[in-house]
């Protein structure tokens, strides 16, 4: 894979933030402003919407909703969605923003909340946004916001002998989200506002990782050759062939390789964009089911 593979120090960090589908989950911390469910969504923009959406829709399925003014589609994660949209002119292919579920969202009362811990808050009654300090954008909706999306219709998928074509992998929703800062202590500072007191990871110096509902928040350290921005989402996936799914994703276009530990945990689809997959009880240290 290309230079912005996942490092040993990476791996081990979400590997320390690896959790089974069925496992509990942490007690919110009660200092965070935020009542968060989950990562609600992540929006990506892209090259070519109309190669993005298949390579997509073949991977995670074809529940699909199609934005009516606009290209942009909606393809369901379990109770999370991606957002996927043709970049602006100019514009770097990438993951554009993070949108996270709250729990009873009410825009008036969060956004005053925030204002008064002063955070600076753009937003309207559907949805708020606020920037980290390295200006990466995070939206705060209400939880399953897919149900809710305005002026989007469900939009057919392709078909194969008369049948939609099967998805490569179960989505159960997200797993986590790891974001590249440029400095530690201050994303630190801002992320135990929104989501109350971190976990310590692995690394030199030990990474951070928030728990937002169900989903974990991992910042990275900065470094040099790696701008701030949402480096990668991890989506939680059934237990799958990793060498049968590898053969699939690099005949669709994607940057992909087999993980020394036998499954398929990383790839960078056509656009270069970084995503992962992480199957319950998964961590990065350990052979996947039936290796040894």
């Amino acid at each position: 894979m290309h230079g912005t593979r996942m490092t040993r120090r990476e791996a081990l960090a979400i590997g320390g933030a690896a959790i089974g589908a069925a496992a509990a989950i942490p007690a919110r911390a009660e200092s965070g402003l935020l009542r968060a469910t989950r990562v609600d969504h992540v929006s990506l923009a892209v090259g070519d919407i109309g190669k993005a959406v298949p390579f997509y829709r073949r991977l995670f399925g074809n529940e699909v909703l199609k934005d009516n003014p606009t290209e942009r589609r909606f393809l369901r994660l379990g109770p999370s969605y991606m957002a996927i949209a043709p970049v602006k002119t100019g514009e770097t292919k990438r993951i554009d923003h993070v949108g996270f579920g709250i729990e009873n969202f009410d825009a008036a009362s969060l956004k005053s909340a925030l204002q008064k811990a002063g955070f600076r808050v753009t937003g309207s009654t559907d949805s708020l946004f606020v920037n980290d300090p390295d200006g990466t954008r995070i939206q705060l909706v209400a939880d399953q916001s897919w149900k809710v999306i305005p002026h989007a219709t469900p939009e057919a998928g392709p078909k194969e002998t008369g049948s939609k074509q099967d998805a490569l992998w179960v989505s159960r929703g997200m797993h986590h989200l790891a974001i590249q800062v440029s400095d530690m202590a201050r994303s630190t500072e801002f992320y135990r506002k929104l989501f109350g007191e971190p976990t310590p990871g692995l690394g030199d110096p030990p990474q951070p990782s928030f728990q937002a509902g169900e989903t974990r928040v991992l910042l990275y350290n900065p470094a040099a050759t790696k701008p701030p921005k949402i480096d990668h989402f991890s989506v939680l996936v059934d237990t799958f062939d990793a060498p049968a799914a590898l053969k699939v994703v690099l005949g669709l276009g994607a940057n992909a390789q087999m993980s020394r530990q036998g499954t398929l945990n990383e790839f960078f689809d056509p656009d270069g964009i970084r995503l992962q997959v992480t199957f319950p009880g998964q961590t990065y240290a350990t052979p996947a089911p039936g290796k040894k």
